[in-house]
C-alpha cells in the first residue's frame, strides 16, 4: 500500500452490516470507488461470528418491526428464491413469561403493536407450555432456592413463528460474494484503522488547524502503513464505534457491552435430548429460541449439532466496556457457573449436570433507545446501535445507509416497504423506545 490512497468511499469494517452497507452503495453507485478495510483475516469473523445468530421482528418499537421484519423476509428470499443457502430455520422465538410480566402494560402493548402491524404471534397459558415442553418447571411454589435467586414462574409464553436461526458466516458471505462481483478494488483485511483523519473544510493550511472557527470534515483513515484518502468514511464497526469517533468528538451515543454463548451438547443427556425434539411450535419440530422469565437467560437449540448455545442478557452488574479481539477466548466460565447455569437448570431440570464443551464471548453496541443509528455527519456515515440485534437488522440499515449517501428521503427496504432516510439520525430521530431487548 502505498503512502497515500484516494477512493470514493471507504467502509471500515467487515462485519454484517459493513458488507450489506458494502453492496448496496457499489450496487446503486457503479461508478464509485469503495475500499472495504477489516483488521480481521476475514469477512464476518469479528463480533458477527459471536452473535447468536437468531433472528426475530417480534420487536415492539414500528421501526424495529420494519427494520427486522424486511431484513427476514430478504433473508428468505436469498434462500428460498436466489438458492443460496443461509441454513435460516423457522424454528420460532419463544418469550416465557410469568403472570405479572405477561399482563404489564408493556406486553399488552408489544402484542398490541405486533397485531396492527401483522407479526404473526402467539400466546399459551401455563397448561398449554407444560403439555408442549418436556421437562419445564412451572412451579416455584415450594422452591425457597427459586425464591432467593428472585426467579419468577413461567405462566405464559410468547411464540412467533417467523423468528429462527441462521448461519451468519453464510450471511456475510452472501453480501461479501455479490459485492466482489460488481466491486473492481480489492477488499483489504488485517488492516487496523488508527484513527479518522478530521481536516478543516476548506483547508487553510495554517499550522494546527482544523481550529474551533473553522467548519470540519472526515477526509479519510490513518493506519500504520499510511494515510487513506476517501470522500466518504463509512464506519460499520459495531462496538467499537466509540473507538474511532471519541477521539474526533463526535458522539455515537452508544455503548458497548460484553456477552457471551455457551455451547452444550445433548448427547447421553435424556432431557435436554428430549426438549430438542420438541413438536407443535414449528415444521423444524424443536424446542424455539427461548428466554425465560428471569435474569436474561435464554438458549438456542443446535439440532445438527444436537446441542444448545446458552446466553444470557444481563443488565446492572454487567459494565459497559469495549471488548478486544484476544478476549473472544475468555468468555469467563465462572459466570456460567455461577450465574447462567443455576438459572437455566431450575426451569428445566434437563439441563442439571450440563457443562460447556465451548464457548466465546462478544460485544453488543447498545443505543439509548435500543434502535439503530445510520447518520451522515461531517464526511463520515455511521451504522451502530443495533443493541445485539445486528444481523437482524443488517439489510434494512445498510439499505438506509446507501439511501443517505445518495442524498434520497426515502429508503426502499425488501419488499417495497419505504422509510424516510433520517429515521435513523441523531438529528431528525423519529422512533418510539424499544421495550423488548435480550
Amino acid at each position: 500500500m502505498s503512502a497515500e490512497e484516494s477512493f470514493d468511499i471507504i467502509i471500515v469494517g467487515a462485519g454484517v452490516i459493513g458488507v450489506a452497507a458494502a453492496y448496496y452503495l457499489q450496487k446503486n453507485s457503479p461508478e464509485k470507488k469503495i475500499l472495504l478495510l477489516d483488521r480481521m483475516a476475514m469477512a464476518g469473523q469479528a463480533n458477527t461470528a459471536m452473535s447468536a445468530a437468531a433472528v426475530r421482528n417480534m420487536f415492539a418499537s414500528s421501526t424495529n418491526q420494519m427494520l427486522t421484519d424486511t431484513s427476514i423476509k430478504y433473508f428468505e428470499h436469498v434462500q428460498n428464491d436466489i438458492g443460496y443457502e443461509l441454513l435460516f430455520e423457522k424454528t420460532g422465538y419463544l418469550w416465557l413469561l410469568s403472570e405479572t410480566q405477561f399482563k404489564h402494560e408493556s406486553v399488552q402493548n408489544w402484542m398490541k403493536r405486533m397485531k396492527k402491524s401483522g407479526i404473526h404471534h402467539e400466546v399459551y397459558d401455563k397448561k398449554q407450555l407444560k403439555e408442549m415442553i418436556p421437562g419445564l418447571n412451572v412451579d416455584f411454589s415450594d422452591d425457597e432456592e427459586a425464591e432467593l435467586m428472585n426467579l419468577q414462574e413461567a405462566d405464559y409464553g410468547l411464540f412467533g413463528g417467523d423468528c429462527g436461526v441462521l448461519d451468519p458466516t453464510r450471511l456475510v458471505e452472501w453480501y461479501f460474494e455479490e459485492f466482489k462481483k460488481i466491486c473492481d478494488i480489492k477488499p483489504r483485511f488485517n488492516v487496523n484503522v488508527e484513527s479518522l483523519l478530521l481536516e478543516a473544510d476548506p483547508k487553510l493550511d495554517l499550522p494546527g488547524e482544523p481550529y474551533v472557527w473553522q467548519k470540519k470534515r472526515v477526509t479519510g483513515v490513518k493506519t500504520k502503513d499510511g494515510i487513506i484518502r476517501a470522500d466518504v468514511v463509512v464506519l460499520a464497526t459495531g462496538a467499537w464505534t466509540n473507538e474511532l469517533l471519541d477521539p474526533i468528538g463526535m458522539d455515537s451515543r452508544t455503548k458497548a457491552k460484553k456477552r457471551h454463548i455457551y455451547v452444550l451438547h445433548a448427547e447421553g443427556k435424556p432431557g435436554m435430548e428430549e426438549l430438542l425434539d420438541t413438536k407443535g411450535f414449528s415444521d423444524m419440530n424443536t424446542i424455539p429460541f427461548t428466554i425465560l422469565p428471569s435474569a436474561g437467560v435464554y438458549f438456542r437449540p443446535q439440532v445438527q449439532e444436537r446441542g444448545f448455545w446458552i446466553g444470557c442478557g444481563d443488565k446492572v452488574g454487567r459494565r459497559y466496556d469495549y471488548i478486544q479481539p484476544p478476549e473472544y477466548d475468555n468468555p469467563e466460565s465462572a459466570y456460567y457457573e455461577n450465574s447462567v447455569y443455576p438459572v437455566l437448570s431450575k426451569y428445566f431440570p434437563g439441563f442439571e449436570g450440563a457443562r460447556p464443551v465451548g464457548s466465546w464471548a462478544g460485544g453488543y453496541s447498545y443505543s439509548p433507545d435500543a434502535i439503530p443509528f445510520v447518520y451522515y455527519d461531517c464526511g463520515v456515515l455511521v451504522l451502530t446501535g443495533a443493541s445485539g440485534s445486528g444481523i437482524m437488522k443488517a439489510d434494512a440499515m445498510a439499505r438506509i445507509a446507501d439511501a443517505l449517501y445518495r442524498g434520497e428521503d426515502e429508503a426502499e427496504l425488501f419488499g417495497e416497504k419505504k422509510i424516510p432516510a433520517q429515521t435513523l439520525s441523531q438529528k431528525e430521530r423519529k422512533v418510539e423506545v424499544e421495550s423488548v431487548v435480550i
